[in-house]
């Protein structure tokens, strides 16, 4: 397995903070851009209006250089205290500290159980000019606000480069609202943005949160579409009629939507509300490395730091103190309070978790009638729209919404629940797929079955099981319509080059896409991230399966800055091997095709795997290792028994001989490996006295 840095500081930082007319070229829809949960800014408003000369004071915004300079700001008392909290076992010490700071700070964030604000809060900006990127763009350094109103930044450049600045809208919400009204605001200020550039339709992308608004909107407009109670009842809930729904909710605003990662259900806020974190360290460490490699900073922009390089001095350290603080904090009084005043927490709460989590922190009388109104939002969110995602969505598709979703899995939560998805947001929650237990697949010879209710698929004919076998798309809500890309951690779209070419093929293409529309784009792929190293494929079946018509392997460095020295590849469940692999160099960028020796399974719906090992330029001193598991198709039919459905995954390491090392070793250069192992030590630790130097509080001049 790959190995990964460790950085106590950022993980524990991340941990405590813890989503007239214009007129438009002529063919372009304009894009709406909605970002992910606590992205927008929150404002502190004098009550005369939320208009920009009405604002008091910003009373939200997650910073994280801010965060690190606080940090370090306070860092002699906090070691002092968590010294005392590591011997003592006993969070005390910094508990009281921790928890009434961030109380004091979440003050103005605090709403009534009824989900009403307790002051005059709200987010901006909130007019179609305003968020527009041209307007924006031309008033940075000028207006502080606006300055920091972008959403999704990453992303919004390099929409404002395929489409002109002047089409690119940046959409704001409380997020502390239930879904129901974040929808209705998001209804709102598309009306907005027709009126303002003169076009017909607008399309969507969103990530997250965004992802969760958009399909409660979208839901919401195929709801009042069709009318009836449920459409009453929605009018009762926000304080509306019902001609201003069909004004506000309404299909024919829309083009393509695309949603990456929506937060239909989110697993890490049912763990921080019941108290249950128990946050895994190694992969915090890893989702981190991942987006954008935060620690280029302490490494003079190295691509990379593996953790080999760094366990000397921290590969003894958890985060057990960390959990029970963590835990301990957000239990107490005042914290949980504040969080559960947000319908929006309510709302991200699993749809077979939400009975218990109302039954638990509801648990009298008193608070059951205090907080019914939101809670009456709330049950509306899980039992019409969640309930009814894939009719909702498969009604929009049906009145020409090219609605899509991307979903990152093979990942398990961060805050230490043993479940598929992508860090934060269960697969079977973000997709509606049929997932299997974390750690189990579903056995060899495994087919949908069709004959099952639950299958939302319409086509017998089609295949929907992903590659490793774990996890069905013929149940999900657009069962053709949600690509699935393993290892893909939430809302890093963008750290992957795959990915990203995906968003931007389903967002500006025209039509009504599907998985089957473009060879490029199979329902099934695996993350194209830097961090990852290779990536591997048979060369004439889709990714994740391999036929008798292969003949090769297709290696790819993902790599932007390494070259990569293949060492060997084994095989698990097959009994095939590849020429020419020991020595073989890989450029940046590049690929290299490897003839199969051997025969693949004759057999249909088996499970295998391989692991490449190789060494890269800038790792330091151990070789690096990248496992993929596909599935053998088209062959015998194996048996398959309906009554033991899942077997156990295969998870141990692929290991190597002697024999693997030593013949890879006489294709190496080994001086000039020997000569760059010494310049990247002297780099690292560069690196680590970057990194002491960066924490230590400066004196003042």
């Amino acid at each position: 397995m790959k190995k990964r840095i460790t950085s106590l500081l950022l993980v524990t930082v991340m941990l405590v903070v813890m989503l007239p007319l214009h007129s438009i070229a002529e063919g372009v829809t304009p894009v709406i851009v909605i970002g992910g949960y606590s992205s927008p800014q929150i404002y502190l408003f004098d009550g005369n209006g939320y208009e920009e000369e009405n604002i008091v004071e910003k009373v939200w915004a997650f910073n994280l250089s801010g965060v690190l300079d606080t940090v370090k700001g306070d860092f002699g008392d906090l070691t002092k205290a968590n010294l005392n909290a590591m011997i003592s076992q006993d969070t005390g010490h910094i508990l009281e500290q921790i928890s009434d700071g961030a109380a004091e700070i979440a003050k103005y964030m605090r709403r009534n159980p009824d989900g009403s604000p307790v002051y005059d809060t709200q987010s901006w900006p909130r007019s179609a000019e305003e968020s527009n990127m041209k307007y924006i763009n031309e008033h940075r350094g000028v207006d502080a606000y606006l300055d920091k109103s972008v959403r999704e930044k990453r992303f919004t450049p390099i929409l404002c480069d395929l489409l002109g600045e002047e089409n690119v809208y940046c959409f704001s919400v409380d997020w502390r609202q239930n879904q129901i009204e974040c929808a209705l605001n998001l209804g709102q200020y598309i009306v907005k943005v027709l009126d303002y550039s003169g076009a017909k339709k607008v399309n969507i992308f969103c990530e997250s949160h965004g992802g969760e608004t958009a399909s409660s909107y979208i839901s919401l407009c195929s709801i009042v579409k069709k009318g009836g109670d449920n459409t009453s009842k929605l009018a009762e809930l926000l304080g509306v009629n019902e001609t201003e729904l069909a004004t506000y909710f309404n299909l024919d605003y829309l083009k393509n939507v695309v949603m990456d990662s929506p937060a239909i259900g989110v697993q890490l806020a049912y763990d921080i509300v019941m108290g249950k974190i128990h946050f895994d360290a190694p992969l915090l460490i890893e989702y981190l490395e991942y987006a954008n490699n935060p620690l280029q900073r302490f490494t003079r922009g190295g691509e990379y730091c593996w953790e080999s390089e760094w366990e000397w001095l921290l590969g003894n350290l958890t985060l057990d103190n960390l959990n029970r603080l963590l835990n301990a904090v957000v239990q107490r009084t005042d914290i949980i309070e504040i969080m559960l005043t947000f319908g929006s927490i309510w709302d991200f709460i699993p749809a077979d978790k939400y009975e218990e989590v109302k039954a638990a922190k509801l648990d009298t009388d008193e608070k059951r009638e205090a907080f019914a109104p939101m809670i009456a939002k709330s049950d509306y969110d899980h039992e019409v729209i969640m309930a009814n995602m894939h009719e909702n969505l498969t009604f929009a598709r049906e009145n020409g919404v090219n609605v899509n979703s991307i979903v990152g899995t093979d990942i398990t939560c961060v805050s230490g629940s043993r479940v598929n998805g992508d860090g934060l947001v269960n697969a079977c929650d973000a997709s509606g797929a049929k997932v299997a237990p974390y750690g189990k697949r579903f056995a060899d010879g495994y087919h949908t079955d069709y004959a099952d209710a639950a299958v939302t698929c319409t086509d017998p004919t089609h295949d929907h099981v992903a590659p490793r076998m774990n996890l069905d798309g013929a149940y999900a809500y657009l069962p053709e319509n949600t690509w699935f890309i393993e290892r893909q951690f939430h809302a890093q779209y963008v750290t992957d080059s795959y990915c990203l070419a995906l968003v931007e093929w389903l967002l500006l293409g025209d039509g009504m896409l599907d998985v089957y529309s473009d060879p490029t784009y199979p329902q099934f792929n695996v993350t194209h991230n830097a961090k990852m190293g290779v990536l591997a494929q048979f060369d004439k079946s889709v990714y994740g399966t391999a036929t008798a018509k292969d003949t090769a392997l297709v290696v790819t460095n993902l790599s932007a800055k390494s070259k990569i020295r293949l060492v060997a590849i084994k095989a698990e469940g097959m009994d095939v091997g590849f020429e020419n692999v020991s020595g073989t160099k890989i450029p940046v960028g590049e690929s290299v095709t490897l003839k199969l020796t051997g025969a693949l399974p004759d057999a249909d719906m088996k499970n295998v795997r391989i692991t490449l090992y190789y060494l890269e330029d800038s790792s330091v001193w151990s070789m690096d290792s990248r496992t993929q598991e596909f599935t053998v198709k088209g062959g015998k039919a194996i048996p398959y028994d309906p009554a033991q459905p899942l077997t156990d995954t295969q998870e141990k390491v692929i290991f190597l001989t002697a024999a693997d090392v030593l013949k890879g070793a006489r294709n190496y250069d080994l001086a000039s490996y020997a000569l760059a192992t010494v310049y990247s030590t002297l780099s690292v630790f560069k690196g680590f006295v970057s990194l002491i130097q960066s924490v230590i509080p400066k004196k003042a001049a």
